[in-house]
């Protein structure tokens, strides 16, 4: 991966993600020796490989005889533990171009300007989304991905090599986000293509009726699937900012509304807190992780939180 250098995944991002590893936490079932507990089970079960321990592996697959030699936890593996195929969905939707308003009272810098753009939901989503990627592909498991945008915009077809990567990368860079997202659909489309199953990871504000998305989850847990959403907010769209005026302007319709923001900000609270605790509890009725990242939260430190707790609650 020399030389990688996109907007999404650059070297100084590939540094930070070096120490981190991504995995299912419940059992796959694939195609090739890999890194992931398959369900096949039995006496004829023979050794592979190696690997090193990472927090929320069982502690009996530790081989302690290396450990007295080498002083460091290894895993065994053997031929029944299987690959696993990650499959990224990434929210191409009008309201993924969020980056938040400017308050016009705001004071402007002087002399030299500031390089630091705006981060949207979109970028935020899909840095999320090549930081799993380059994991995955790291630990010759396979990744497909896809934009959902107006049902599935771009799908790049389940891989194991990272000279996969790069295409990924290019579609993130290239997509022009707009319309709705319909996920949905692109679940279902998903599910159809990748064929087999594996980790669906879906990267979205959440901005439709539930109860399709929710159907079109169960569903790919139901052909024995596993299911991760991260909810991306902007920071803004969890707090009001602090000023009296503003005009709300729809994403999708471009519909105009202004607005004392004063008037509105206790009962938009409500609204925001009912919104999350909404998908929260649905998600985990049917079993499915949920982690809310807002985009002013560093992307590989909120990955960093939600393998963790995982690991810890496995």
């Amino acid at each position: 991966m020399n030389g990688l250098s996109h907007k999404y995944l650059s070297p100084a991002d590939l540094r930070r993600l070096r120490h981190l590893f991504f995995s299912s936490r419940r059992p796959v079932e694939g195609l090739y020796a890999g890194r992931h507990a398959s369900m096949q089970r039995g006496h004829s079960v023979e050794f592979n490989d190696y690997r090193v321990y990472t927090p929320g592996d069982e502690v009996g697959d530790i081989d302690w005889k290396v450990f007295g030699r080498t002083d460091r936890l290894f895993i065994k593996l053997f031929e029944h533990q299987s690959d696993m195929a990650v499959h990224l969905v990434v929210d191409g939707s009008a309201s993924m171009a969020f980056s938040g308003a400017e308050d016009p009272r705001a004071p402007r810098p002087r002399g030299r300007q500031s390089t630091k753009l705006p981060v949207s939901k979109y970028d935020h989503a899909c840095r999320i989304a090549a930081a799993i990627a380059f994991l995955t592909l790291r630990q010759q498991d396979k990744v497909s991905f896809a934009v959902a945008r107006e049902g599935t915009d771009t799908f790049h077809p389940p891989r194991g090599a990272l000279t996969h990567l790069p295409g990924i990368l290019k579609s993130m860079e290239s997509t022009k986000i707009g319309g709705r997202a319909q996920l949905a659909e692109t679940i279902r489309r998903v599910a159809t293509r990748v064929g087999r199953k594996g980790l669906l990871v879906v990267i979205s504000d959440l901005f439709e009726d539930p109860a399709p998305i929710l159907d079109a989850l169960s569903l790919f847990a139901h052909r024995g699937g596993d299911a991760l959403v991260f909810h991306v907010m902007h920071e803004q769209e969890m707090k009001l900012p602090d000023m009296d005026e503003a005009i709300f302007i729809d994403s999708e319709s471009l519909e105009k509304l202004p607005l004392n923001v004063a008037d509105i900000r206790r009962g938009y609270d409500d609204r925001v807190r009912h919104f999350l605790d909404t998908w929260r509890t649905a998600f985990r009725g049917r079993g499915v992780d949920y982690e809310l990242v807002t985009t002013d939260r560093d992307y590989a430190d909120a990955l960093q939180h939600y393998l963790f707790t995982r690991a810890s609650t496995a």
